[in-house]
């Protein structure tokens, strides 16, 4: 995992704070864990090279939401389409560089009829089996059929947008963390309904759902799963009322960045979705068209203030794990004592001490400490992330490999060699980066520079909450069916068809079994 540095600064010529941050920030549910292959449950399967999914392209006309693709998704709206406002909307959607079909409203007859088969579906499923997470799910469940009714009483005519999850740190949000932003967007929404179900249940829960679910979003490794398994999971033959792929997505901190080992990737575009990068749901503007879904930064009011002039002269190291100051991407082990006497700044780390990578000299080891004695200690410090210490006032430092120029182009990966790509894209005053291969007198200068450089409370434009209920609101907007028929015409095919490279991922994790 990569990590990142932040530097606190202060207008106080005899109290000097600054804080470097080395730590793996990831926002409540952008986060992944290392892929682990189930010993058990698992379908053992050969994978030819020529494996196709079938996806079936000519079915009958139906709504837009259905669980087939077809051409009818693309025509135009016919005058029993005329409850459209007086303002015509745009018919396309922009996101990340990527010009989007944007759905069509449904006229009243089509709208009538499907709350009529939704109301009765819904009703079934809750009288019946709901696989896991009963409450929860039948809770949201309940919440969507009251909410039929209202469709169309403000005039628009527009199927609620059902998200079906089996990513893994969904219930953690929803149970655990329940101030958390997933589960505060999800319920303040009246039109967006969130169900979640473990991988192994995903394929039984959809298919007792069908078109009631508009998207589902799974992790990398268990959308790859899916895709190749046309019994239990994605849309086949064999599996008709299965996930039709163009309602698969990856709910992914990393993307998929060219070249990835992990996956035995190629360097070009690819994706876990094999329809395009736009079916991966990412945390920044990555390249290669991923949808930036991204995230939203409420402020600072929940955190005492203290001025720079009243802050100790400490600087933060946070990292949760010591081995993270042994890796190659980070400043070396000998470089803290000399920055610590060179600045006169105490460097103070809150990590775990592993075996075998003790804590480097020049660091005061405090240890983890409990949240409550966390955030004091930052208030005298600085704050626990990016877009905290900026709205702070606190300048943040971010480190580089030389390979990367500090402001990397949009159309670079950064990989190892940047450690935080927002940060990145912001830079001076707010941000500064250091080469972790530079000299001692560059890194010293850069954050002498950051410590004595004030700023104003900073919060990055698509960090707002406003900014994000436009993506989220976009997203559910897009005609996803018929992109994908798009992108299918582009590639010439008839089916979707499974990446070469996957089989030999799939070669080394079997497929996990879905129950019956």
């Amino acid at each position: 995992m990569r990590a990142f540095q932040q530097l606190a600064s202060s207008r106080n010529r005899r109290s000097v704070l600054a804080a470097l941050v080395l730590s793996v920030v990831l926002a409540s549910v952008f986060y992944r864990e290392e892929i682990r292959s189930a010993a058990s449950n698992v379908v053992p399967l050969s994978f030819p090279s020529n494996a196709k999914i079938h996806l079936n392209s000519t079915a009958a006309a139906s709504v837009s939401n259905s669980t087939e693709i077809d051409s009818s998704s693309m025509v135009e709206a016919t005058p029993t389409q005329a409850h459209i406002e007086a303002t015509p909307k745009p018919t396309t959607v922009e996101n990340n560089h990527v010009t989007y079909p944007r759905l069509l409203p449904l006229n009243e007859e089509e709208i009538d009829a499907l709350r009529d088969k939704h109301i009765r579906r819904i009703e079934e499923v809750i009288a019946g089996e709901i696989p896991t997470y009963y409450e929860w799910n039948a809770g949201q469940l309940e919440r969507l059929k009251e909410y039929w009714p209202k469709v169309g009483a403000n005039g628009k005519f527009e199927q609620p947008k059902v998200i079906l999850a089996s990513y893994g740190y969904v219930p953690k949000q929803l149970f655990y963390y329940r101030r958390s932003h997933l589960a505060g967007w999800n319920r303040s929404k009246n039109n967006q309904y969130l169900l979640y179900a473990g991988y192994d249940n995903l394929g039984k829960f959809y298919r007792s759902l069908g078109d009631i679910v508009t998207h589902v979003w799974s992790m990398d490794n268990e959308v790859i799963w899916c895709f190749n398994d046309t019994i239990g999971c994605v849309e086949s033959p064999e599996n008709p009322s299965g996930i039709p792929p163009w309602k698969i997505f990856t709910f992914t901190f990393w993307g998929s960045p060219q070249g990835w080992g992990n996956f035995f990737a190629p360097h070009e575009p690819w994706s876990f979705n094999p329809l395009g990068g736009e079916w991966n749901i990412v945390p920044y503007r990555y390249p290669d068209k991923h949808f930036y879904l991204g995230y939203h930064f409420t402020g600072c009011g929940d955190l005492l203030y203290i001025p720079p002039t009243k802050r100790k002269d400490q600087v933060a190291i946070l990292a949760k794990r010591s081995e993270y100051f042994y890796r190659d991407a980070f400043l070396q082990a000998d470089l803290w004592p000399v920055l610590r006497n060179r600045t006169g700044l105490e460097l103070i780390s809150v990590s775990n001490s592993e075996e075998g990578f003790p804590v480097p000299d020049g660091l005061t080891l405090l240890g983890p400490l409990p949240r409550h004695d966390y955030n004091l200690m930052l208030t005298e410090i600085v704050s626990e992330s990016l877009c905290k210490s900026l709205s702070w006032r606190t300048s943040y430092l971010t480190i580089q490999r030389h390979e990367m120029p500090g402001r990397p182009e949009e159309s670079a990966w950064c990989g190892d060699h940047h450690q935080h790509q927002l940060a990145a894209d912001i830079g001076p005053p707010y941000v500064y980066t250091v080469d972790c291969e530079g000299s001692i007198e560059d890194i010293i200068d850069t954050v002498m520079t950051a410590v004595n450089t004030p700023i104003e409370p900073y919060v990055p434009p698509d960090m707002t909450k406003e900014a994000l209920t436009q993506r989220v609101d976009d997203y559910f907007s897009i005609d996803w069916k018929a992109y994908a028929m798009e992108r299918m015409r582009e590639k010439g095919w008839e089916r979707v068809v499974t990446q070469e490279f996957m089989y030999r991922w799939l070669g080394k994790h079997p497929l996990k079994a879905q129950k019956a």
